[in-house]
């Protein structure tokens, strides 16, 4: 008994990256579509309920993707989807992804993008104290800002939390 709760406690230690997966949906799906070609992380939120998003503090995300398209440059766009409205997130909406952009084995990397490369973005979102308290979908895209081609593309049910 006592190896068996050793060995899962080595597992869960070594490959922390299994409990800390985001479960997130295929853009315009309404959460109804799960999108396997991506690994999101979002930080304090599991993979069967709405991520909490707290007012006054950081979150932290991290998005694995492949690339379509060879891109110069690579922006956000980032907003909530509440009754059918979208709502910009101040901060993180059309910012640059070039600076926090990372080679899959943990190499710091920077634009341009390469069409078939696996690249890792992080970044840490503020969630300000002036979003109200209720269910949001957030809708998350990698895009080049030019020919406006989404690299990347996801959805996850939220909600803002005191």
């Amino acid at each position: 008994m006592f190896g068996r709760v050793l060995c899962l406690s080595s597992l869960l230690i070594l490959f922390p990256q299994i409990i800390k997966t985001t479960t997130v949906y295929k853009c315009g799906t309404r959460n109804q579509e799960i999108l396997n070609n991506v690994t999101v992380t979002i930080e304090n939120c599991t993979t069967t309920s709405r991520c909490s998003l707290k007012r006054n503090s950081t979150m932290h995300i991290q998005i694995k993707f492949k690339s379509e398209y060879d891109v110069k440059d690579l922006i956000t766009e980032v907003y909530g989807i509440a009754l059918n409205i979208p709502i910009p997130l101040l901060g993180v909406d059309n910012k640059s992804v070039c600076n926090n952009l990372f080679e899959e084995n943990g190499t710091k990397k920077n634009c341009p993008v390469l069409k078939g490369s696996t690249y890792v973005y992080k970044d840490e979102i503020y969630i300000i104290e002036a979003y109200p308290k209720f269910k949001v979908d957030i809708h998350w895209s990698l895009k080049d800002p030019i020919s406006r081609n989404i690299v990347t593309c996801f959805e996850a049910p939220a909600k803002i939390i005191d």
